[in-house]
């Protein structure tokens, strides 16, 4: 990220860890938003219906502990706890807690499964759903029509039946499912609701290809790498993509990483000819996807650059430049979706047809 690295780090950092010096600041998986002990982040983007609620912080006054209260979820936990002590350490301010007292609590999957119970993910209706639709749901409105977003609590949804028969739920989540939660959403809805045949996620991601410029294209495939193991599946979307990947669309290799903070120049150079893009959540998705018997497929707004160093990136999002390129991408997304949402069935068993596999 270089020189944006300040710039992105401070629109991240909860405003408590910046008022004073604490005997420690722990990062733990608990999602409290709605306690009165707790304090939201002071920076959220509350213009936009989903993905804006972020950790918030608790202070611990009989021990100077300040707890930031992620929702459980490994990768959520590391990359906030990465982030609060890399932003302490640039800042190097001596009324502050130092970076060494930034710790964070492993959580398992077992943990984010609970904590998905506790949430009206529970309330879902997803009986005789075929296709779910994650992330970016909100800038779907030819699809989303003017039907209400129904749900109380952190999960809304709307369902619709097109006309050639695809029951479809565009799902929102008012957190973030960084990282691994999303590959036990992806568990928790198929476990419960067996005839959903294919998830297809919608969000942002960085390119390796330095030719590749933000904001102008979007980016699917096939494959990603997670933890070493090539996961592999039949891009659910690829039939109604057309002459779109000669407009906008791009299909490359995927890796998946926990945080934009491990994305440093020695590891793109050991990874910019083994993949194209990379994100937290594909690959954990997809995984979940394959071993859930499941389609799958992704479209991604190339939002950051890790191979040139572009304007735009992920420190300024908020400017209208970006903005306007992300609006034309929407219209795309929209346009690719609406096509699918429309296409039939033609049959396909939620087990006969994935092709999706692993490969160590």
């Amino acid at each position: 990220m270089g020189a944006s690295l300040l710039r992105y780090l401070a629109i991240k950092v909860h405003q408590s860890v910046l008022t004073q010096s604490y005997a420690r600041i722990v990062i733990i998986g608990a999602y409290t938003r709605y306690s009165a002990s707790s304090i939201p982040f002071n920076l959220e983007k509350t213009d936009k219906p989903f993905n804006w609620e972020r950790p918030t912080a608790r202070h611990d006054i009989t021990t100077n502990t300040l707890y930031i209260e992620c929702f459980p979820g490994l990768d959520h936990l590391s990359h906030y706890a990465e982030i609060i002590s890399t932003y302490l350490a640039l800042l190097n301010r001596p009324d502050l807690t130092s970076p060494a007292l930034v710790s964070y609590i492993p959580t398992s999957p077992g943990d984010t499964h609970a904590a998905l119970r506790q949430t009206n993910l529970v309330d879902f209706p997803g009986e005789g759903v075929d296709t779910v639709i994650l992330g970016l749901v909100w800038h779907l409105p030819s699809l989303t029509e003017t039907q209400k977003w129904e749900g109380a609590g952190p999960w809304q949804w709307i369902v619709r039946t097109f006309p050639g028969g695809r029951k479809v739920a565009f799902l929102g989540f008012k957190p973030a499912f960084w990282g691994c939660i999303s590959g036990e959403v992806i568990h928790f809805l198929t476990s419960r609701f067996r005839e959903i045949r294919e998830v297809v996620y919608l969000g942002k991601l960085g390119t390796l290809v330095p030719g590749l410029a933000p904001n102008r294209w979007l980016a699917t495939g096939e494959e990603s790498l997670v933890n070493g193991a090539t996961v592999r599946w039949t891009n659910c979307l690829e039939g109604v993509l057309g002459d779109k990947k000669r407009e906008c669309v791009v299909s490359g290799r995927h890796v998946t990483l926990g945080s934009v903070l491990h994305e440093t120049r020695e590891w793109y150079d050991g990874m910019k000819d083994r993949a194209d893009f990379v994100d937290p959540e594909i690959g954990m998705m997809a995984q979940a996807a394959v071993r859930s018997g499941v389609g799958y497929g992704y479209l991604h707004m190339v939002t950051d650059n890790l191979g040139r160093k572009y304007e735009e990136d992920l420190s300024n999002e908020r400017e209208v430049g970006v903005l306007k390129g992300r609006e034309k991408l929407h219209r795309v997304v929209e346009e690719v979706l609406g096509e699918y949402a429309n296409s039939g069935l033609g049959g396909r068993d939620r087990f006969g047809g994935t092709k999706s596999h692993l490969r160590a």
